[in-house]
């Protein structure tokens, strides 16, 4: 008799579609009941999103001390978003955590010129690994897992 146990796969409950043509993970998704884009960042510790959007979609922002790093070694302040009511993609309430907010001027035109789709922010490794969202690059395609 053979028993495998902990080798079955996980429970994949929907499939979303991942924007992959400027070589990021671009999801459509929602801002306090918004429509809009967000960057899936595996490597992004926190949640952030544009502080020119904020009127937008009804946010406001304050100051902290807290900085983050990035790849090119400059640390700098960042605000703590407030106001954000819902964060949702593809239907996924995506809960918990703080989130930020912070100039992504630069980010979001390059984003515009490259997949012709105007991000808002970024959502981080902790609130993709809470929500068990799973990014299939090679195939373009957004996973949950239960």
């Amino acid at each position: 008799m053979l028993l495998l146990s902990g080798c079955s796969p996980p429970e994949y409950t929907s499939t979303y579609i991942i924007d992959t043509s400027c070589e990021m993970s671009i999801v459509e998704g929602e801002l306090n009941g918004r429509k809009t884009y967000f960057l899936l960042d595996t490597g992004a510790g926190i949640t952030t999103f544009d502080l020119n959007q904020s009127k937008q979609f009804g946010f406001n922002t304050v100051e902290t001390d807290e900085e983050v790093g990035g790849f090119t070694n400059d640390r700098a302040k960042v605000r703590r978003a407030t106001d954000i009511h819902s964060i949702k993609i593809s239907g996924i309430e995506l809960t918990g955590g703080t989130t930020y907010a912070n100039n992504m001027c630069n980010l979001v035109r390059f984003i515009e010129n490259c997949s012709h789709k105007t991000i808002s922010g970024i959502i981080g490794a902790p609130i993709i690994r809470k929500h068990g969202l799973v990014i299939d690059l090679t195939n373009g395609r957004l996973f949950r897992v239960y």
